[in-house]
């Protein structure tokens, strides 16, 4: 239902058919997303190190019927792990983390 927000979420996209810059940035101003939602995202062990540690969503205001600008997106994605499995590598991002969390602390050497 609309309005719904989710507090893990997992993306396995056809790795030959995304741009992960186009993917990250379409999940942080998704509106299914909330603080200290967990993002899973694999990718292919090709693009390890190309993924960024932080990824800082795109702010976008738009406008109601009625012409009133509103604001949406622009969620800090964090890296908190990215751990590579054979050919497949994961990162788990924390959005817009507040602390709640144990244990998801900030590891950008995993992102190098």
């Amino acid at each position: 239902p609309q309005g719904d927000t989710f507090g893990i979420i997992t993306i396995c996209p056809p790795y030959e058919e995304v741009v992960y810059a186009d993917l990250l940035s379409a999940v942080a101003s998704s509106p299914i997303i909330r603080e200290d939602t967990i993002v899973l995202v694999e990718y292919p062990v090709e693009l390890w190190g190309e993924i960024p540690h932080v990824f800082q969503g795109d702010a976008t205001t738009t406008s109601d019927d009625n012409d009133n600008a509103t604001s949406g997106g622009g969620a800090t994605l964090v890296g908190i792990r990215n751990r590579k499995y054979g050919r497949t590598v994961i990162a788990m991002y924390i959005c817009n983390p507040t602390g709640r969390i144990e244990n998801a602390e900030s590891r950008p050497e995993e992102f190098i």
